[in-house]
């Protein structure tokens, strides 16, 4: 691949002025945060009267890549990173190019579409309607690519944006130059992101210098957005997490947020566990320990189907085309064990806080057995009383 620099094409400056001016971009003085632009006036009318796609929904992956048709389909990554990756979770589908320079040492010039199931575990405790750990995020990339075929696809995804029945004149805009470090790879990028009535819902990214070795960069497109945060934005969704409807109809009296954080525990514990990870003290193990610890202490009162939510979460990852390499069967088995396990340390540290006794019971089991051996050591009138501040 010849260096970037050297190509007449790429001479163009891609920053945040040529972002402006290519998409037609202004102040918008009227928001009361000044950061935010909007599409120029003379566009609001063209974008409204433009002509109308065929509605192209956006909660299925088969219509996603026939609207981004140029786009080569490339198969979801898996959600645990190897040694060596810049994060311990596939995050973005973007990373799928270090998958590429991993696997084959070189990129070529092509534009692929990916419906990537991600995890982002500092959101692990920020988890709401709107937020959580783990998601679809849909990208578009595109390799040697121009900064014009980069508006191209800026203008292809704003369209779509529009083809839901968005008004122009609630989305807006964020475009900033900058500088980034992923692992030991630096390099300089603009960035475009969308938001509709304040909230943000994607990213549009052009990297013009991606180091592949010391000498040689190349161009890369990146445009990308969180499937159920962009539906739920635009109001297309009641739920954010609509799949599981029926628990929030269900419990129409508790806070929607609460009921997010215990679905988002298990939806993201299905992903690691689905990718052959055991719950351990180490590596991505342990994070399976931190999401369950979560949904028992979140699920204390709710009492939430753990099997059926389960259930729900490897259908839907499924739909989005993730190959699990853990049957649901084995993943429910995995799953519960380590729910009861953290359920029983619960247990003993409720008992030593509450009562002041410390007992030895090995949590690494089900909580019936575990139950079982507790009641040698302590009456059954205490232990209700311990389970009932559980419950």
């Amino acid at each position: 691949m010849e260096n970037i620099e050297s190509k007449n094409q790429e001479s163009i400056k891609c920053d945040r002025d040529f972002i402006l001016k290519n998409l037609k971009l202004v102040a918008d003085n009227e928001s009361e945060s000044k950061k935010f632009l909007k599409l120029e006036a003379d566009l609001l009318v063209d974008n409204t009267n433009a002509e109308r796609l065929e509605k192209t929904s956006i909660d299925s992956p088969e219509t996603l890549f026939r609207y981004f048709e140029s786009a080569k389909i490339v198969k979801p990554d898996k959600i645990c990173r190897p040694k060596g990756d810049t994060t311990f979770f596939t995050s973005a589908g973007v990373q799928h190019i270090e998958t590429i320079l991993r696997e084959k040492g070189n990129f070529k010039k092509e534009q692929f579409a990916i419906a990537q199931p991600v995890i982002r575990s500092q959101f692990i405790d920020k988890v709401k309607e709107g937020t959580s750990t783990s998601f679809i995020n849909f990208s578009v990339e595109s390799i040697d690519t121009t900064p014009d075929e980069f508006i191209a696809l800026c203008n292809k995804f704003i369209k779509l944006i529009l083809n839901q029945g968005v008004n122009t004149r609630d989305l807006k805009f964020v475009a900033k130059d900058s500088s980034v470090k992923w692992g030991d790879k630096k390099f300089s990028n603009v960035f475009l992101k969308v938001y509709f009535n304040n909230i943000e819902i994607g990213e549009c990214i052009y990297i013009y210098d991606y180091p592949i070795t010391e000498n040689e960069k190349v161009s890369i497109a990146d445009i990308g957005f969180g499937v159920e945060r962009l539906n739920w934005a635009i109001g297309k969704d009641k739920y954010y997490l609509p799949e599981y409807k029926n628990f929030y109809v269900n419990k129409i009296d508790k806070d929607k947020d609460k009921i997010t954080s215990i679905i988002d525990c298990v939806r993201s514990m299905v992903l690691i566990v689905g990718d052959g990870i055991k719950p351990s003290n180490h590596d991505h193990g342990y994070r399976i320990r931190q999401f369950s610890k979560r949904f028992v202490f979140r699920n204390q009162r709710m009492g939430m189907n753990v099997a059926e939510l389960i259930h729900l979460s490897y259908e839907n990852w499924e739909k989005w085309g993730y190959k699990f390499s853990v049957s649901e069967k084995d993943i429910i088995e995995i799953i519960k064990l380590e729910n009861d396990r953290n359920f029983n340390g619960l247990f003993l540290s409720k008992l030593r806080k509450i009562e002041k006794i410390d007992i030895y019971a090995d949590i690494n089991q089900n909580t019936t057995k575990f139950l079982h051996q507790v009641s040698f050591s302590l009456p059954k009138e205490l232990v209700a009383k311990i389970l009932e501040t559980i419950k």
